[in-house]
């Protein structure tokens, strides 16, 4: 898959510098890898919602001439894919007229969701989340955003690491304070930023100070060029395909838990100490009920 993450990382590196049409059908490339693979060059870029000679000269930018060279990279990349990856391409049954529609709905649901943690849990986004986490631990402060939808996941990150980390941030901008939040951040703080398309402005505004400060970014969102991973330092791209109206951040929220968890397991005893003290003052202050 050599030649495959090559092409990839010249359409990322690359992004900026190209037009906007010509990053619209690099966006659709990046986050749909397996299209590539599949369809003729028309049909791809009627699904990237751009004329082929978009898809034509957004090959000259990187380097390759024909439309065969540059789906045969992809067409390997898919076949060195496990099955269980290459047959997951599935859409959602049309159901109108089926008694069973209601099951068979949850099924496709349940097909989906576990895709999307499947797809956050791959060798590359693994070695990724313990790269993260080795900037997390040497971090001077940490602070998490993650704004609209993406605030559960952002929140039971900063909720849970405040257990056994008292470094974490969490900026959420209560009483009109996220600005202040973020002052005093820096090159030896780390920001972790939560994301997904549409995507909200001041997760962006806040990913956007965190960089002109030479913070490093942690990003967890849909796509390598979403405009708060494109310049991060560590990208954790995850799906949020979802059968209902709205993205799903399943995903999301499980790469969340993963990097606490792996933060506990490589904390030692220190934290292991921090997360009993913590628990015994939430007894202190009758935190939970008991039957």
């Amino acid at each position: 898959m050599g030649l495959y993450s090559d092409l990839r990382e010249k359409l990322i590196s690359g992004y900026a510098k190209l037009s906007p049409q010509m990053q619209k059908a690099a966006r659709y490339i990046l986050d749909h890898p397996n299209e590539v693979a599949l369809r003729s060059m028309r049909a791809l870029a009627a699904a990237a919602g751009v004329p082929p000679s978009t898809i034509t000269r957004l090959m000259g930018a990187i380097g390759i001439e024909t439309w065969q060279e540059f789906r045969d990279h992809y067409q390997t990349r898919l076949l060195d894919q496990p099955a269980s990856y290459a047959q997951r391409a599935r859409e959602t049954q049309s159901t109108e007229n089926d008694a069973n529609r209601d099951e068979h709905l949850l099924e496709s649901i349940a097909r989906t969701e576990i895709d999307n943690i499947s797809a956050a849990f791959s060798p590359d986004l693994s070695a990724r989340m313990i790269e993260a986490c080795m900037a997390i631990e040497n971090a001077r402060h940490v602070y998490i955003v993650g704004r609209g939808a993406a605030y559960p996941a952002a929140y039971q990150f900063a909720y849970a690491y405040r257990l056994f980390r008292d470094n974490g941030v969490l900026v959420d901008g209560h009483s009109g304070a996220f600005g202040d939040e973020l002052r005093g951040i820096g090159r030896r703080d780390l920001m972790i930023a939560v994301g997904a398309k549409p995507y909200i402005r001041d997760t962006v505004r806040a990913v956007d100070f965190a960089r002109s400060q030479h913070c490093p970014v942690i990003a967890v969102s849909d796509s390598d060029v979403s405009p708060i991973a494109l310049e991060a330092m560590t990208k954790l791209v995850v799906r949020d395909t979802s059968q209902s109206f709205f993205q799903s951040f399943t995903a999301a929220l499980s790469v969340m838990q993963a990097l606490v968890a792996l933060l506990v397991a490589r904390g030692g005893q220190k934290a292991l100490q921090r997360i009993s003290a913590a628990e015994e003052q939430l007894a202190a202050f009758d935190t939970y009920f008991e039957n």
